[in-house]
């Protein structure tokens, strides 16, 4: 008996979610008899038998959604498009052995037997049929054949989602270009081995997803172009664009023309370039190039960087170098370097990196981030104004000259400036007598993660408080001298960091089991500072903020006190 194939997604991993899909062949809003229905209904090949259909012939080829096709002009269209579909299945029995082997693969078939043909084409054919109906958004394949697109696609001009797995598909026709109405298209795991220019006429295309399709080397030139008018033309609408898993090894330059891309994705494939342009997006909010083993070099960044939040080169294993202006990406949270192994150094400027942003450091370069992170915030603090998250003193100095208030303010200026000495010295001031946090004098019995210290545990519970958060932002707002700063403007720059700095000196990006080094202790004690000056500022603000103990070894605090 031949084998036709099942019905049912194949079991795939967790981790390749791009495997996991809806069943074989499913059209989204097609209609399904009732189980217990006794009366004869045409199976999936109705109408599609390998007798062609007479000029006066009743159809009853594609299922059609509201009796479409009782309507005379309407049945003799689908009559037509039958006799295509029925063309399009000789041509590609035809050429089966140029798709048959990427469709199902030979260690895949059961005891040696391939599926049948005839009856696999019959049945996408069926499923292509119900696509034309217009009450019908979304074509979906798994599994069923469709090495070519049968002619006419301006058939399916109204669909709005296509997502084609599987399906031994060698090529896009250039009349894709007729699915004017497309919002999203994904191809996985198919021998296609170019997209043809057309696919950029996708006007109102905001999702490309391309998984597992080896033979793909490079995506159209002219993905967007500029007309005389100036005006954008091509994938203009493009939010996101993912590739993994394929054969392309750069990137076209009229990427920088899709300026409402927000989400750009090549994981897996053999990217050797990367073009500097592609930080002139402005919507740009995430980078991931995992995987890229043949990256060798980030580029620079051509200008600041307002809007890139997440940078992934995890396991991007040949990369060199990292780009030593990567402080301009003002607003990255998130930057992933595990599994860089070749990584030579990071640039001096990563520690001037936004205070929030989470890095991931290969191994071999953890120690040099700490110091490089931990050197940064010593700046920031200073020997003699201590600065602790960014223009923090001045900016919340009371403006008046009372003696009291001053000695008061200049109190916390001279311990926090003690704790910060502790700090240099591998001591932690958070615990009595200050004792060496480091491993090699660390006595037996000394706290060695954040939540087992009493002040810091509290500490890391307001970082998440609201009523907190509001306040840290009421005070880094009197830092403005404008209600809209000017990004071009080195001291506006400079103030709209000092802010950021200021909403962020607490401890949200660390929780009770982060371990206390030389980092962590540092921003416990900005955040400490932050608290304190809240309460200078408004004395009602100690109801909520209890007073934290410190301990700085007695010569540090004499010291500050002098100073």
């Amino acid at each position: 008996m031949p084998w036709i194939p099942s019905f049912c997604a194949r079991q795939t991993p967790a981790d390749n979610p791009q495997r996991a899909q809806p069943p074989i062949g499913a059209v989204r809003n097609e209609r399904t008899p009732p189980a217990d229905q006794t009366q004869r209904t045409p199976g999936p090949l109705s109408g599609l038998s390998r007798r062609r259909p007479s000029a006066g012939a009743r159809s009853t080829s594609a299922p059609s959604a509201r009796g479409e096709t009782s309507r005379p002009g309407l049945a003799a269209d689908a009559l037509q498009y039958e006799s295509v579909l029925l063309e399009w299945r000789d041509q590609c029995a035809a050429n089966a052995d140029q798709w048959r082997e990427a469709w199902i693969p030979v260690n895949e078939r059961v005891n040696g037997v391939g599926p049948d043909l005839e009856a696999a084409l019959a049945i996408t054919a069926t499923h292509l049929a119900s696509a034309t109906s217009y009450h019908v958004d979304s074509l979906m394949l798994s599994r069923l054949p469709l090495p070519r697109f049968p002619e006419q696609t301006f058939r399916f001009g109204h669909l709005k989602n296509m997502t084609i797995i599987d399906a031994g598909l060698l090529e896009l026709p250039e009349s894709i270009s007729d699915l004017a109405n497309l919002r999203t298209l994904t191809l996985s795991q198919n021998p296609i081995g170019a997209l043809p220019a057309s696919i950029s006429r996708l006007g109102e295309l905001q999702k490309l997803s391309i998984f597992s399709c080896p033979n793909l080397t490079e995506l159209p030139e002219h993905l967007a172009i500029r007309n005389t008018a100036g005006q954008r033309e091509g994938l203009v609408k493009l939010r996101k664009l993912k590739l993994s898993r394929t054969g392309i090894r750069s990137l076209p330059s009229s990427l920088r023309y899709l300026k409402d891309l927000t989400h750009l994705k090549i994981n897996y494939s053999p990217l050797a370039v990367l073009n500097m342009d592609i930080h002139s997006l402005p919507l740009l909010e995430e980078v991931d190039l995992r995987g890229c083993t043949e990256l060798r070099h980030y580029p620079p960044i051509s200008r600041q960087q307002w809007s890139l939040k997440k940078l992934s080169l995890q396991d991007c294993s040949s990369l060199q170098t990292l780009p030593s202006n990567i402080n301009e990406l003002t607003n990255l949270q998130e930057l992933d370097l595990r599994g860089c192994n070749n990584l030579r150094e990071l640039p001096p400027s990563i520690s001037r990196l936004p205070a929030y942003c989470t890095i991931r450091a290969p191994a071999h370069l953890q120690a040099s981030l700490d110091q490089l992170r931990l050197d940064q915030l010593r700046r920031r603090a200073g020997p003699s104004t201590p600065q602790v998250a960014g223009a923090l003193s001045s900016a919340a100095r009371p403006r008046h000259d009372d003696p009291a208030i001053m000695q008061a303010r200049q109190a916390i200026e001279d311990t926090v400036y003690a704790l910060f000495a502790a700090i240099d010295e591998d001591r932690n001031p958070f615990v009595e007598n200050a004792p060496y946090f480091i491993p090699e004098k660390r006595e037996e019995g000394t706290p060695i993660v954040l939540g087992a210290v009493d002040g810091i545990q509290q500490m890391l519970k307001e970082s998440s408080d609201k009523v907190f958060k509001d306040k840290l932002i009421d005070l880094a707002n009197s830092l403005q001298k404008s209600s809209i700063p000017n990004p071009w403007k080195a001291s506006d720059r400079l103030q709209e960091g000092e802010r950021k700095a200021l909403v962020n000196s607490h401890l949200g990006t660390f929780n009770e089991d982060s371990p206390i080094n030389g980092v962590s202790l540092y921003k416990a004690a900005q955040m400490w500072k932050t608290r304190e000056l809240l309460v200078h500022n408004d004395p009602t603000n100690r109801d909520f903020l209890p007073s934290i103990p410190v301990y700085p070894p007695k010569e540090q605090a004499t010291d500050a006190s002098e100073s």
